[in-house]
C-alpha cells in the first residue's frame, strides 16, 4: 500500500477532520511516522484516502463535503470491520485449540468430568 507523507495538519485539512482525530487514526491503524526536513512530524496516510476530491481541487476542499466525509468515513468503517474480523478468527481458532480434547487427569476423574 503506497502511502503519502503529510503533516498532521496537512493530513487532517486533506481528509476534512482534526488534527487530534488523524493522530487517534494513524496510530490506531498504524500508519508509518518519519520526521520533515523542517522538523514537524509527518504522517503516511494511504494514497487512496485522498482519492476522494476531485481533480482541479486542492486536497481538503472536495465539491461535495458531506459526500466526501462520507465516503472517508464509510472507508473507515470499513477497515474497522476488517480488524473485528480478524480479532473474531483469531479468538475462535484459540477457543477451537483449547476445547479439544486433553486428558482429564487424577482430578477429573475424581470430579466425574471423564
Amino acid at each position: 500500500m503506497e502511502h503519502i507523507f503529510l503533516t498532521y495538519d496537512e493530513a487532517a485539512a486533506r481528509l476534512g477532520i482534526k488534527a487530534d482525530s488523524v493522530r487517534r487514526r494513524a496510530r490506531a491503524r498504524k500508519w508509518p511516522r518519519r520526521i520533515g526536513n523542517d522538523g514537524k512530524t509527518q504522517v503516511g496516510i494511504p494514497a487512496d484516502l485522498g482519492a476522494d476530491a476531485p481533480p482541479g481541487l486542492p486536497p481538503g476542499a472536495p465539491a461535495d463535503t458531506e459526500t466526501a466525509e462520507l465516503r472517508v468515513e464509510n472507508r473507515m468503517l470499513r477497515e474497522r470491520l476488517d480488524e473485528l474480523r480478524s480479532d473474531r478468527d483469531a479468538w475462535r481458532e484459540q477457543a477451537e485449540r483449547l476445547s479439544e480434547s486433553r486428558p482429564i487427569g487424577i482430578i477429573g476423574r475424581i470430579l466425574g468430568r471423564g
